[in-house]
């Protein structure tokens, strides 16, 4: 009993340096224990699988096709196995100015002619692929196009008063399938490749009179009769890119295989910086080439 109450004075009065020392300013009182807090674990970062698709946040811009051909998304870039639908309406005003070396025209310049080709299309495709870490997304299928005229393509003054007509037809259907991959290398940079099978070169050498048949066939000096033969293979490709998540930028090549003249389409999309969604063609063949304006719109149907 004696010994309890030696102990006791003993350990109240026990300095502070034998407890945990408070933190300043804390109102812990005189002689109270103080358990600092322990810090959080450092858990390793969380490696993306590759097996499965990857999440991109969606903006308002349609990511499902570049200008007149699409890409591997699915409506504002949705990365999931399933149906898509597009319409998309194109419109090529004229050519803002051209040149050529062709030997049997005598217009070597060429500016503000009207081209006034509209080219409905409607765009269903199936997603098969989803895109992961190092896979593309990978889509097929099919385009449907109504074209037709609101102006007639001027005729071409050849050599000796040789004059070459662009053909008279109005309107026309085409139609073609396809196969697409697309690959994002950067959440704001876009890489898209395909090959299509079909009608869409013919879209290619309606936009010319240099690409008529009377032209093709004086600049092969074959009689004027003579029927033209166009492929149905292409190559398409191109890239995007997205300043802001709504604002992208595109370019688009168009390259029909084993096609006479050789032509090869490249469709700027700059709408986002022009506004209107104003757009500029470059069109470039054995001879010559066209810069042409055009306007561009696509809706999303589904996925909603």
């Amino acid at each position: 009993m004696r010994l309890k109450f030696i102990l006791l004075p003993l350990l109240l009065a026990a300095p502070l340096s034998a407890q945990e020392n408070p933190l300043p300013g804390s109102t812990a009182p005189a002689g109270a224990f103080y358990m600092p807090a322990m810090p959080a674990p450092i858990l390793p970062p969380v490696k993306q699988d590759p097996t499965k698709p990857v999440r991109y946040e969606e903006g308002k811009a349609s990511l499902s096709g570049l200008v007149l051909m699409p890409t591997a998304y699915r409506g504002r870039g949705k990365n999931a196995i399933g149906l898509g639908l597009d319409f998309n309406a194109a419109y090529y005003i004229g050519r803002l100015y051209g040149k050529n070396t062709l030997a049997w025209t005598v217009e070597k310049t060429n500016y503000i002619d009207r081209v006034g080709l509209w080219l409905l299309s409607a765009d269903s495709k199936m997603q098969v692929q989803t895109e992961g870490k190092w896979r593309p997304a990978m889509a097929a299928g099919v385009q449907g196009i109504f074209m037709f005229r609101d102006a007639p393509q001027p005729p071409i003054n050849g050599t000796f008063n040789l004059t070459v007509k662009a053909t008279g037809k109005k309107t026309d259907t085409f139609a073609n399938a396809y196969l697409v991959l697309t690959k994002r290398l950067h959440p704001k940079f876009i890489l898209n490749a395909g090959y299509s099978d079909g009608d869409m070169p013919k879209v290619i050498y309606s936009l010319s009179e240099f690409l008529s048949k009377g032209a093709i066939n004086r600049s092969y000096n074959r009689s004027e009769t003579t029927d033209v033969q166009i492929p149905t293979g292409m190559l398409f490709g191109g890239m995007m890119w997205l300043p802001k998540k709504d604002s992208p930028l595109g370019l688009e090549l168009m390259i029909p295989q084993g096609a006479p003249l050789r032509p090869v389409l490249y469709n700027l999309h700059l709408g986002t910086l022009l506004k209107l969604n104003f757009e500029i063609s470059y069109l470039t063949f054995k001879g010559g080439w066209d810069l042409m304006g055009m306007f561009q719109f696509r809706y999303n149907y589904l996925p909603r």
